[in-house]
C-alpha cells in the first residue's frame, strides 16, 4: 500500500463520516437541510435527479424536495420530466395557470402512468401556486418522444396545426406520413410497436421518406419564419417533427436491433430537448430514471454501445452537468406488468427489494437514517475503493456500471414503498 492509499478510507466509512443525513421527506417543510447541495451542483446548468425504479413514493419525495431547493435557493427555472415533449405541453400550460385538474393534466401529459400519484400532483400544484406570486415562474416540460415510444401521430397533429397557417404547401406530405401512422397508431407503447411490426416494408419507407421531406422543408423555412416574427412557433413545430422523426427510426431499429438498442433514440431526443432549454438560457432540473441520467455509456446484451441521455449531456456540457442517482436498500421496488383493460399502459406491481450485493453502491450506505446525500466527487480523493463499486440497483436486479464515473452524487433512501398507483400483487 502506498502512502497516499494509506491515508484513504473505505467509501462506507466516508459515508458514515461525511454524507449529509436528512430527517424529513415532507415536501412542505423548509429545505435548509439541503444546503450541502450547493457544493455538489456548483455552477451547473443541468442537474439530473434519478430513480432506480419508477413509481416509488420516497423517490418522488426526494426529487421534489431537491427541486424546491434548486428553484428557491439556486434559481433553477425548468423542471424537465421523463415525459413526452408533445403531450407534456399540457403540464406547462397548467402550472402557468391553465385549465383542468392536476390529476387529469398529469395523466394526459406523462406516459406510462408515471404522473398518476399524489406525490407528483403535489409538486405540480406547488409550481402552479408559486407561479401565481413570483416574478420568476418555473416551467414544467416533457423531454421525451411522443408517447415515450408509442405513436408519432400526436406530434404530427401539432405540426399540422402549424402548417395550416405557416406552410400549407407541406400539408400533403404531412398527410402522406399521417396516413401510414394511423395504421399503427395507439397511445400504448406495446400496441404501437407490435402494429408497426406488421407494416409492409414499402409503407415504412413511405413514412420515413415523408418525414425526411418535411424535415428538409421545415428547415428551409427557419430563417423566413424568424424574419416574420414567428421563430418561436416554428422552432416548437420543428421539435414536434424531430420527435416524430426519431420515433420513426426507433420503430425501424426495434425491428432489426431490438428495443434495448432502439430505445436510445429516446435518450438522444431527451438530451437534445434539455440542451435546447439550456441554449435558451435556462437552468434545468431533469427528472428521469437513473439509467437515463448516467454520464457513462453502457453496453447492450450483444456488447453494442448504448448512449444514455446523461452521456450526451455530459459530452455537451462537461462540468455544467450533474447527475444525482437516487436509490434505496430496504422495502419495496416496482416492476411493470402486462397491460390490462383497466391499465392499458401496463400495471405497476410492488415487489420485494433484494438486499444490496457486494460491489453495489447501496451496500455502502447505512439503513438507520431516513435518507442521505453523498457527494461522490468530494469522496473520490479520500477513498481507496471507488473503483470497486460496479453495480447499482435497477428495479428488482442490479445493473453493471462504474458508479463513481456514472454519477456525481447519490441520494440513498433507506426504505422505499410504492405510490398509491402501485398494485400489491399481480392477479390472474
Amino acid at each position: 500500500m502506498n502512502v497516499e492509499t494509506g491515508r484513504q478510507t473505505s467509501f462506507a466509512s466516508w459515508v458514515g463520516d461525511h454524507a449529509s443525513t436528512m430527517e424529513t421527506l415532507d415536501f412542505q417543510l423548509p429545505v435548509d437541510d439541503l444546503e450541502p447541495l450547493r457544493d455538489i451542483i456548483g455552477s451547473a446548468q443541468v442537474v439530473a435527479l434519478g430513480e432506480s425504479t419508477h413509481h416509488m413514493r420516497e423517490f418522488y419525495q426526494v426529487r421534489h424536495r431537491i427541486l424546491r431547493f434548486l428553484v428557491e435557493r439556486c434559481g433553477f427555472e425548468v423542471y424537465a420530466l421523463e415525459a413526452p415533449f408533445t403531450q407534456g405541453q399540457v403540464l406547462d400550460t397548467w402550472v402557468q395557470g391553465g385549465p383542468g385538474t392536476v390529476e387529469q393534466v398529469a395523466a394526459d401529459g406523462i406516459a406510462l402512468s408515471l404522473g398518476q400519484c399524489r406525490e407528483l400532483h403535489e409538486a405540480l400544484a406547488w409550481m402552479r401556486g408559486r407561479n401565481r406570486t413570483t416574478a420568476m415562474p418555473v416551467r414544467c416540460v416533457g423531454t421525451d418522444l411522443p408517447g415515450a415510444a408509442a405513436s408519432p401521430l400526436p406530434a404530427l397533429e401539432e405540426l399540422a396545426d402549424y402548417l395550416r397557417w405557416a406552410a400549407p404547401e407541406a400539408l400533403p406530405v404531412l398527410e402522406e406520413a399521417a396516413g401510414v401512422v394511423r395504421r399503427f397508431d395507439d397511445p400504448v407503447i406495446f400496441v404501437a410497436l407490435d402494429r408497426y411490426e406488421n407494416l409492409p416494408p414499402d409503407q415504412r419507407d413511405v413514412l420515413t421518406g415523408a418525414l425526411s421531406r418535411l424535415m428538409a422543408h421545415m428547415q428551409r423555412l427557419t430563417l423566413v419564419q424568424r424574419a416574420r416574427g414567428h421563430g418561436a412557433e416554428h422552432d416548437t413545430a420543428m421539435w414536434h417533427l424531430r420527435g416524430a422523426w426519431y420515433l420513426d427510426h426507433l420503430h425501424r431499429a426495434n425491428s432489426t436491433e431490438g428495443f434495448e438498442s432502439a430505445s436510445t433514440f429516446r435518450d438522444l431526443y431527451m438530451a437534445e430537448s434539455v440542451l435546447r432549454l439550456v441554449e435558451g438560457g435556462a437552468r434545468v432540473v431533469l427528472a428521469a430514471h437513473n439509467w437515463h441520467i448516467q454520464r457513462t455509456p453502457a453496453l447492450d446484451s450483444q456488447e453494442r454501445p448504448l448512449l444514455p441521455a446523461g452521456a450526451h449531456l455530459a459530452a455537451a456540457l462537461g462540468d455544467a452537468y450533474r447527475a444525482i442517482g437516487v436509490t434505496s436498500s430496504l422495502g419495496q421496488t416496482t416492476t411493470l406488468g402486462a397491460p390490462t383493460p383497466e391499465r392499458p399502459h401496463g400495471a405497476w406491481y410492488a415487489a420485494p427489494l433484494p438486499p444490496p450485493v457486494d460491489g453495489s453502491i447501496e451496500a455502502a450506505f447505512p439503513t438507520n437514517r431516513l435518507w442521505a446525500l453523498a457527494d461522490l466527487r468530494a469522496a473520490r480523493p479520500h477513498v481507496h475503493d471507488a473503483a470497486s463499486f460496479q453495480h447499482s440497483r435497477m428495479a428488482d436486479y442490479f445493473l453493471d456500471l462504474p458508479v463513481f464515473e456514472a454519477f456525481d452524487a447519490i441520494a440513498h433512501v433507506s426504505r422505499t414503498t410504492g405510490t398509491d398507483h402501485v398494485l400489491e400483487h399481480a392477479t390472474g
